[in-house]
């Protein structure tokens, strides 16, 4: 084979036809002497293609096989690529799993799987993060600054803590990006900014060059520990998940009721108008009971927040995510009527508004997300058809369920059995018996309602 000198890039990621891990990679392939351009699809340059949710599986497949496609080779990067590189392989030549700045161009890289692949890997993961200056265009020209990769939180359902060490860029990096950034717009992100040792001192550093910052996602925990954070914290987003303490706490996330009640009081009274709050629902064990609990949350919010104070809630029905703890977990199913009533017909809130948005996942998206994550070279057939045939078999999702169960002898929709390999096993090193253990405890710890609600 020819050695490749030339790649070109395409990324399936919204309104841009970059995103910043694809760009990192760029920049560490011409650090290298590679030819790095856009995608055009008429040459016959290999491809570089960056997935991050695993439902733009779908979208490549019907773009990997346009008939301009045929003969050119493909690799696949990304997080959801990392995490269940089963359902890509037999649509490209190779998947890269973890950081790609330990790439070095070579399609036969002891970190990109194929095909042909009989053992597992360990993914990439760098050791130290050197900040890239990436400037894109979405709905304003901004730029993005990576403070930290990976989570210090262990949340069961994320990927963030347990696909990804947890790492910190230096502060003299960041604030050389920052000096070379031509935008007022800088966006420094991370999993949780407020989690970065020191991330007051970057602050600091972006006020000193007369930047601001677009990022609104903040945690509970690390705000409540740094309240001063606030003194330069504009917009908020927080992820509460769980309707219940009970849940909260069978997540990883330990947060009181009395907890969220204080850091909201913070937020209102920091002069912040208006707070978006992540919640899933159909977490496992949920009940009616937790619905309640959630109710007694709202009337307390109502009583001490002041008046007319917005609180958008984004509602996600919960999803078993690759190589986590809650991976061999059913996702959100049943009619859920409690919640149903409660976000549809109940104005339990009389002084604060409470917009929700949206509200219950649909049934059929959850089945689309989760052929792409529980997908492997077994079922490409079956995924290959579903990304052209979408609307037929949308008539008919019971299809897909049988079809899916007659080919893997699983439920798509139903509990993994813990003694049978995930699909992504035979390809990824990961923690599985610690995320087994960790599952299996917080389950049966706080599946029966001890904890009283706050």
């Amino acid at each position: 084979m020819v050695a490749i000198t030339t790649y070109e890039t395409f990324s399936f990621s919204g309104k841009s036809e970059n995103c910043y891990g694809l760009e990192v990679v760029k920049k560490t392939l011409r650090d290298q002497g590679f030819n790095i351009l856009p995608f055009n699809i008429n040459s016959k340059n290999p491809v570089l293609v960056s997935l991050y949710w695993p439902e733009q599986i779908y979208p490549f497949i019907r773009w990997r096989f346009l008939s301009h496609m045929k003969d050119r080779i493909i690799i696949v990067g990304g997080n959801y690529a990392t995490s269940s590189p089963g359902a890509i392989i037999p649509f490209c030549d190779g998947v890269y799993l973890g950081d790609g700045e330990l790439w070095d161009g070579d399609i036969k890289n002891k970190f990109i799987i194929t095909t042909k692949t009989i053992k597992p890997i360990e993914r990439a993961v760098v050791s130290q993060l050197s900040p890239y200056l990436f400037e894109d265009l979405q709905v304003t020209r901004r730029a993005f600054i990576e403070i930290s990769r990976g989570c210090k939180n262990k949340c069961l359902f994320c990927q963030y803590g347990w696909l990804k060490s947890y790492r910190e860029t230096d502060e003299a990096d960041i604030e050389q990006i920052i000096k070379r950034c031509k935008t007022k717009t800088v966006r420094v992100f991370a999993a949780d900014r407020f989690q970065h040792r020191r991330y007051e001192k970057i602050r600091t550093i972006m006020g000193h060059y007369g930047k601001n910052d677009s990022g609104s996602d903040v945690s509970i925990k690390f705000l409540l520990r740094n309240p001063s954070f606030l003194n330069f914290t504009k917009k908020i987003r927080v992820g509460i998940e769980g309707l219940s303490e009970r849940l909260r706490y069978l997540v990883g996330k330990q947060y009181s009721n009395d907890d969220i009640l204080n850091f909201c009081d913070m937020v209102s009274s920091a002069g912040i108008k208006s707070l978006d709050v992540y919640m899933i629902y159909g977490l496992p064990t949920e009940t009616d009971e937790d619905v309640e609990c959630f109710r007694g949350l709202i009337r307390s919010l109502d009583s001490i927040m002041p008046k007319d104070y917005t609180i958008a809630i984004h509602w996600n029905a919960f999803t078993p995510s690759a190589q986590t703890p809650f991976q061999w977990q059913a996702p959100a199913s049943g009619e859920f009527k409690e919640l149903s009533n409660f976000l549809h017909h109940e104005k339990i809130n009389e002084r604060i508004k409470i917009y929700h948005k949206p509200k219950m996942t649909s049934y059929w998206t959850l089945i689309r997300r989760m052929l792409a994550i529980r997908g492997d070279i077994q079922t490409a057939k079956l995924i290959y058809n579903f990304a052209f045939k979408e609307s037929q078999f949308k008539k008919a999702p019971i299809f897909i369920l049988n079809e899916y169960k007659k080919i893997t002898g699983h439920d798509l929709m139903g509990d993994w059995p813990k003694d049978k390999p995930m699909p992504w096993d035979k390809y990824c090193i990961y923690r599985k018996d610690i995320m087994s253990r960790l599952a299996e405890r917080n389950i049966k710890k706080y599946s029966c309602h001890e904890r009283k609600e706050a």
